[in-house]
């Protein structure tokens, strides 16, 4: 018999070939029934392309040796390694249960205190291996199984990669299948991607980015083909934690970027060392919860980043790291993420961006409860003087220093506790956000937790309704709060007339005026709205439509 024979029914030796449950670049695995101690197990074979490679099939029972060594309860143990009819295996443990990656595509993000567990658990079995010397090399969801009861079992040590024979002036490669870094290149750490000698801390780096995609259910260096990964591994930094699951501690996001350092001096120089870290998290989270977080909630400030460089959030994170009693809860890079995640964050003090795509810094001061703390963080400093009247905290002109944020916090937590001063009107805030001479372009209107954006250039008319003005466009009608004269203030005077106390059109949208009183009159708009103009309106009107003609 070989390995391509073999198929459900056949034996292998005393193992009776039940189903098959996978395929990797070193063997077959399939489901077994051994007929001495009627267990299932997994039986691995070598694939019938490298049965006949004397060196392939040495370093296949090599390495299995090696992996017997290891007794671990997170550890697939091994049951037997032999050859009958030709054919090599390794009889395995069988884990019920589902593999990580399959929980990690259904259901990732993972809830904190499950992340935690299934990190500390491949932890230990990393901590394990390494002490005995065995480096696994190929740490992946794939690669771990989680039973029904949360119990993890790592996979494949000593199996999944096998270093090839090069000639001794070649860099050292690590093929998963036939000339090939498909499949786990985006696990690798920066020094094996290069094909340089790994240790155990290139298994913390991988062990890093499945943290990483356990918390976010993304992965932490994506890219279009293996290249742009490694390129992506080697050189850029993978977006925050915060982006994307904002329910977990800044501490766990801390211990993954150590994790995940190009630098493996600068990582955790062992699976021991992260370890401490995660219990002391967990053991944390036991706490918090056994007495109450509101207490320890009261000493953190909460805080939430918006910038839409991902340069300047990693900045503002890194002086966060360095700052006591200071806990981002999330990150965003945009004004419309960020209306949604204060409204739902409820933190302390927001650090935010003044020029950002979709809501600058003073629209989304415009759209956020007054009770929330702003320091503005920006490379411009017209907007200063604006931002103080706008009762700013603080206004930190890029580039700063740490000392300069850490002032800044102090600021913030002086304010905790104490009343905030009351902010101006939002119409006042929305003309600050803009330099003199220049008329707002759009609108921008809160609906619960949703964000409208008017663009000026599509308003037909405004009508006051007491605190309230009517935005009419296109056949809608949104209502904003502000007063009808802050919003004129805020429109082209050329373009937008106050042709009644209650009424501003849209001169391009006037098609005719018609009397309606004695001393009134109607303006007449294309969608065929009928306007009421006032005296003092109509001479407005007047004037524009003589400058037209």
């Amino acid at each position: 018999m070989s390995a391509a024979t073999i198929h459900p029914g056949a034996t292998v030796g005393h193992y009776e070939i039940l189903s098959r449950l996978g395929e990797g670049g070193m063997g077959q695995v399939w489901l077994a029934r051994d007929t001495r101690l009627e267990r299932q197990v997994a039986l691995k074979v070598l694939p019938p392309e490298l049965r006949d490679d004397p060196d392939r099939r040495r370093r296949f029972l090599q390495e299995a040796r090696v992996a017997s060594s290891l007794n671990h309860p997170n550890i697939c143990y091994l049951h037997e390694l032999g050859e009958a009819g030709g054919v090599a295996y390794i009889a395995m443990e069988y884990v019920e249960g589902e593999s990580l990656a399959k929980i990690v595509a259904e259901r990732a993000p993972l809830a904190a205190d499950e992340l935690l567990s299934i990190s500390l658990q491949i932890a230990d079995a990393l901590e394990a291996a390494h002490a005995r010397g065995v480096v696994h090399r190929d740490i992946k969801p794939a690669n771990v199984m989680v039973t029904p009861r949360g119990h993890v079992k790592v996979l494949d040590f000593g199996l999944a990669r096998v270093r090839m024979a090069e000639p001794e002036s070649e860099p050292t490669q690590f093929l998963t299948v036939a000339g090939s870094l498909l499949g786990t290149v985006h696990y690798m750490s920066p020094e094996q991607a290069l094909g340089r000698e790994v240790d155990g801390r290139s298994d913390i780096f991988s062990l890093g980015t499945v943290m990483y995609e356990m918390a976010t259910g993304r992965l932490p260096f994506a890219g279009p083909g293996t290249p742009e990964v490694i390129a992506r591994i080697l050189n850029d930094q993978p977006e925050a934690i915060a982006r994307f699951n904002y329910s977990l501690p800044p501490e766990f996001e801390r211990a993954v970027r150590k994790c995940l350092e190009k630098d493996r001096e600068r990582r955790y120089q062992s699976a021991r060392d992260l370890m401490v870290d995660l219990r002391n998290l967990e053991r944390d989270r036991g706490s918090a919860a056994g007495t109450g977080s509101a207490e320890a909630g009261h000493a953190v400030i909460r805080a939430i980043i918006v910038d839409d460089e991902e340069l300047a959030r990693a900045v503002l994170r890194e002086f966060a790291g360095k700052t006591k009693d200071i806990a981002v809860v999330a990150e965003c890079s945009n004004g419309f993420e960020a209306v949604k995640t204060i409204a739902e964050h409820k933190p302390d003090v927001v650090f935010l961006d003044v020029q950002m795509p979709k809501l600058d810094g003073f629209e989304v001061l415009e759209l956020i409860d007054d009770d929330v703390s702003v320091v503005f963080c920006t490379a411009f400093d017209q907007y200063a003087m604006r931002a103080f009247d706008a009762h700013a905290l603080d206004y930190l002109l890029k580039p700063f220093s740490l000392e300069r944020f850490q002032t800044a916090v102090e600021r913030v937590r002086e304010r905790i506790g104490h009343s905030a001063p009351q902010r101006p009107p939002a119409q006042d805030l929305a003309v600050a956000a803009r330099p003199p001479q220049q008329y707002a372009n759009r609108i921008v209107v809160k609906d619960g937790t949703r964000v409208h954006v008017v663009p000026v250039s599509q308003l037909d008319c405004v009508e006051a309704q007491d605190d309230y003005v009517g935005l009419h466009t296109q056949g809608k009608t949104w209502l904003k709060q502000q007063t009808i004269t802050s919003l004129e203030a805020q429109l082209d005077p050329q373009q937008f007339i106050r042709v009644h106390r209650s009424w501003i059109v849209n001169f391009e949208r006037v098609t005719r005026i018609e009397p309606y009183s004695k001393d009134s009159r109607v303006a007449i708009l294309a969608d065929g709205t009928k306007v009421p103009v006032s005296r003092a309106g109509y001479d407005r009107l007047r004037v524009l439509l003589d400058e037209k003609a």
